[in-house]
């Protein structure tokens, strides 16, 4: 039994191509979409950032009218964001659900790039990019993967870009990304709230089909690990910002092609070892080492696979010295199994609390199924691995060897 489902989800793939999840849940008043694309900053190591810069275009009409007002006026709002290797927008409606549906996936459906418009954005994206540039948490993130895996590697780049590649964005550019990566049989729409399911599924089906039906491949990344760069040696790296208390990063390489129990097998066993349940965490407090306890994130994709924690801490030397100790004991040694359950319950606690964000769950439910994953079925396999299973795990990703630390001074 799949504890988180409240209602039976409807699952279809449209005539369009289109992969459809749709949870009628009559006792909210917010309706959610989310619709997913499987392209992201790492399918563009040639011209990064155009995968972030299409996101924000995609919001012009060919009717000249801003997609956000239009919304606004129908009691709805729109996002979007663009990760590593994918792309979400999403619809947040109290108000006239059939029509503001229509007016969203018109947009998704209708690039329209002029030159004058790309010149507005491009300003925007600087100024991102600038903001960036001072938030430690998020340099000490690029750090790390440049540790992990290289300078040159995709996930390395900035999801934005860079200064000079975002000028040489232009209609053309976007227009060969749009027309490559926006196929609707490699795109998933999850809708969210109190919604008739026929009624919606009617809607979706006038989106117009993009593209070739690949149904045996539905993620076709176009990355190539073989052109990325071999990562350096260095596990630990200091940079200068001027924070006022060193912030900390630290994080595990992680195998790619892992299946979902193994996946969230680590993220347990992660959380058993080094998460806020943990001893480790626990005498890092007491002690001083650590400023407040840190959060896990976890990315397992088939191109890359990591997981990262940020926190502060007034000795970072000795505080990675302690966790190349954790991690040279958990070679040899077991966690009790009060540890494992306690880490259990609190990942179980995090993943059940998403569900009750639809936002969340319906963004996590489309991204997880372009990647050709079930977020659905994360809980049940969370409450069926067993001690060896969460054993077996830690121990393969928690060893010296993949530990990487980036300070911010």
């Amino acid at each position: 039994m799949n504890r988180a489902l409240s209602v039976v989800p409807v699952r279809r793939q449209l005539t369009n191509g289109l992969s459809v999840h749709i949870f009628p849940e009559s006792e909210f008043h917010h309706t959610f979409v989310s619709c997913t694309v499987p392209y992201g900053s790492i399918h563009d190591s040639g011209l990064p950032g155009r995968a972030h810069f299409l996101e924000h275009m995609m919001f012009a009409n060919p009717d000249q009218q801003p997609v956000k007002p239009i919304l606004h006026s129908l009691g709805a709002s729109t996002s979007a964001l663009t990760r590593y290797d994918v792309t979400t927008y999403q619809l947040a409606c109290t108000g006239e659900l059939q029509k503001s549906i229509d007016v969203f996936m018109r947009m998704l459906a209708s690039p329209y790039f002029t030159p004058l418009h790309i010149e507005e954005e491009r300003a925007a994206i600087l100024q991102e990019l600038s903001m960036f540039a001072d938030q430690p948490s998020w340099q000490s993130l690029q750090q790390l993967t440049r540790m992990m895996y290289g300078e040159q590697h995709p996930i390395a780049l900035d999801v934005a870009g860079t200064q000079d590649s975002v000028h040489l964005v232009t209609p053309d550019v976007l227009y060969e990304a749009y027309n490559t990566y926006y196929v609707t049989s490699q795109m998933s729409v999850t809708v969210i709230g109190p919604v008739d399911t026929e009624n919606i599924i009617h809607i979706l089906e006038q989106f117009p089909e993009r593209g070739k039906y690949m149904a045996d491949d539905k993620y076709a990344s176009k990355f190539n690990p073989a052109k990325a760069s071999e990562p350096k040696k260095q596990r630990y790296v200091e940079l200068e910002m001027d924070s006022p208390l060193p912030l900390i990063r630290l994080g595990f390489r992680a195998d790619t092609g892992m299946s979902l129990t193994e996946q969230v097998a680590c993220m347990i066993g992660l959380e058993a070892l080094l998460g806020d349940t943990s001893d480790f965490q626990t005498n890092g407090l007491k002690s001083g080492l650590l400023h407040y306890g840190g959060t896990w994130d976890h990315y397992y994709r088939r191109e890359f696979a990591f997981s990262t924690m940020c926190s502060y801490s007034s000795d970072p030397a000795s505080l990675y010295n302690e966790l190349e100790d954790v991690c040279e004991d958990i070679q040899t040694g077991t966690f009790t199994p009060v540890h494992m359950e306690y880490a259990r319950m609190r990942w179980l606690s995090k993943y059940y609390t998403s569900w009750d964000s639809l936002k969340q769950r319906c963004m996590h439910i489309s991204e997880h199924d372009v990647i050709g994953s079930d977020y659905t079925e994360l809980g049940a396999i969370a409450h069926s691995l067993t001690e060896e299973d969460i054993s077996r795990a830690i121990t393969k990703i928690a060893v010296p060897a993949r530990l990487h630390m980036v300070v911010i001074r």
